[in-house]
């Protein structure tokens, strides 16, 4: 009666793949669910991920002020980004 445990194995295993999460690491912080193209902010993410790991900082720079003109931040720190939308949380210490 054994060997069933077999079976479910491969069961989850490309589960969850990582499929939607973008290889720049940033995830967009819960709660957040103001109105904004995702998928954009996604891919000016990608952009200046590798602007910044081939050390073109200025390219970074210019694709975070294209973030901010479309009203998300980017808090480096966490790796985390929010569609601000007004900014709710109150002023968090500048850059």
């Amino acid at each position: 009666g054994y060997g069933g445990a077999a079976n479910g194995g491969g069961f989850g295993g490309g589960f969850g793949g990582g499929g939607s999460r973008s290889s720049h690491g940033y995830t967009r912080q819960p709660g957040d669910n103001a109105p904004c193209d995702v998928a954009k902010v996604d891919d000016l993410l990608q952009q200046r991920n590798d602007a910044k790991r081939g050390r073109d900082f200025d390219t970074a720079d210019r694709i975070r002020d294209q973030l901010r003109a479309m009203g998300v931040e980017v808090m480096d720190r966490d790796r985390v980004w929010r569609a601000s939308g007004g900014g709710m949380m109150g002023g968090g210490g500048g850059s």
